[in-house]
């Protein structure tokens, strides 16, 4: 069975299409009511279409561990990943995390790092500490927006640091909404 087969398949059963309306959907893709014998170009199409109603495919071959030259890379990772997930970014994605790192090594070494992966512990820490302070004002920005207040440090003698009101914000500020 071809993979283009395969996918069509997995396409039928992901979209739980019942056997007469995958038939139908066949016939008006294909021209055909099976798809016994159909060139990888009509498979092709199918699985466009089927893209269309909704059907997005995973590779399982593909997922592999980030590898990392600098350990701060994770928390950048994870940190970029939390503010997609808030809503903070546009566009969430690798390439523009890659953007972003570039953006800020350039301020290193005029040139920057075109990639995540690729920039030493030094760079690392300082993509992080720029990271950290954008997310930090964004969180502060909403909680005010909101008519929220930003949490003191331990000592009650400021504003809570970047790890306390990230909590904050997660655990406290935004699920608050929900319990109410």
């Amino acid at each position: 069975m071809s993979k283009l087969l395969k996918l069509v398949q997995i396409g039928k059963r992901e979209l739980q299409l019942s056997d007469q309306a995958y038939r139908d959907l066949l016939e008006e893709v294909t021209g055909q009511r099976s798809s016994r014998g159909l060139n990888d170009f009509k498979l092709s199409k199918m699985v466009d279409r089927m893209k269309q109603m909704g059907f997005v495919p995973v590779n399982k071959n593909k997922v592999e561990a980030k590898k990392f030259r600098a350990c701060e890379s994770e928390k950048i990772l994870a940190i970029w990943i939390a503010m997609n997930k808030q809503g903070f970014l546009r566009n969430g994605n690798d390439m523009a995390l890659d953007a972003y790192v570039k953006r800020m090594t350039s301020q290193i070494n005029g040139k920057g790092v075109a990639k995540l992966a690729w920039i030493n512990s030094e760079q690392a820490t300082y993509v992080l500490e720029a990271l950290k302070k954008w997310h930090y004002r964004l969180m502060r920005d909403a909680i005010i927006a909101a008519g929220g207040r930003v949490p003191p440090n331990d000592n009650c003698t400021g504003p809570a640091g970047y790890d306390k009101l990230a909590w904050f914000y997660e655990n406290d500020f935004i699920k608050k909404p929900d319990s109410q």
